[in-house]
């Protein structure tokens, strides 16, 4: 049987990210499977040690082009996320879509059979998708170009605080936030969806039910976090 998997939150290029543990079980992973999510927020463009979004996007594109290289049978799904929703990426992710016949990029959400994929950060963004333009438009600039901000970031985020207070948000209030916005959006009515996969929390749990829906979310490779590259089955050839 065919499979897929996903993953978010890499939070490549942050200082409080530690993805080496996990990028070759993403490549072995991405190598066997006939679809692969990148579900947001795989590059932090807004805490990126590279200090600057051309230096930053020059190394995503490396990045992908490598994985897609490890894996060319695969196909690969980019969501975005509110740390990597940048012009400039965009704009990389666009080139790299008309060079790779196995790369396609979404905005905001992707489907594949009865499974949906998005960020999640519509749980603080608003319910449609005007709202999360506006919620990631924020990130205008990096923050992480002067020192003095990176060390603060760095000590925020080691001591753990901000993973903590998104992972004590409960499940059902998450759940129930993103289906507002998917029936707001129509990504629900006749698609035939069962299976929701978000991230932005941090919070690594599978097989939540609510409302009808199975809820799924892959963690995070920041520091005080873990990550699960998760895998699921494919009822046809994942399109």
């Amino acid at each position: 049987m065919h499979y897929g998997a996903t993953v978010s939150d890499l939070h490549l290029f942050s200082h409080h990210s530690r993805p080496r543990r996990y990028l070759e079980q993403i490549r072995e992973t991405a190598a066997g499977a006939r679809v692969f999510v990148l579900n947001g927020d795989i590059f932090d463009f807004k805490w990126s040690e590279h200090g600057v979004f051309k230096q930053s996007v020059i190394a995503a594109r490396q990045f992908l082009e490598s994985l897609l290289e490890a894996a060319p049978d695969c196909r690969f799904h980019v969501t975005l996320g509110n740390h990597d929703a940048v012009h400039p990426y965009m704009a990389c992710l666009e080139g790299l879509s008309r060079k790779h016949e196995n790369l396609y990029w979404h905005e905001f959400s992707c489907t594949i059979e009865d499974r949906i994929f998005l960020h999640g950060d519509v749980i603080h963004a608003g319910a449609n998708n005007e709202a999360l333009r506006v919620f990631r438009g924020r990130l205008t600039q990096p923050a992480n170009r002067r020192r003095l901000n990176r060390v603060a970031h760095l000590a925020v985020h080691r001591s753990h605080v901000p993973g903590f207070a998104l992972r004590m948000v409960p499940k059902r209030l998450l759940a129930a936030r993103l289906l507002t916005y998917l029936e707001n959006e129509d990504r629900l009515n006749g698609s035939g969806v069962r299976h929701v996969y978000f991230g932005h929390t941090h919070n690594a749990f599978e097989d939540f039910r609510y409302r009808g829906y199975t809820f799924h979310n892959c963690g995070s490779a920041t520091h005080g976090a873990w990550l699960r590259v998760v895998t699921f089955p494919l009822h046809g050839d994942g399109t």
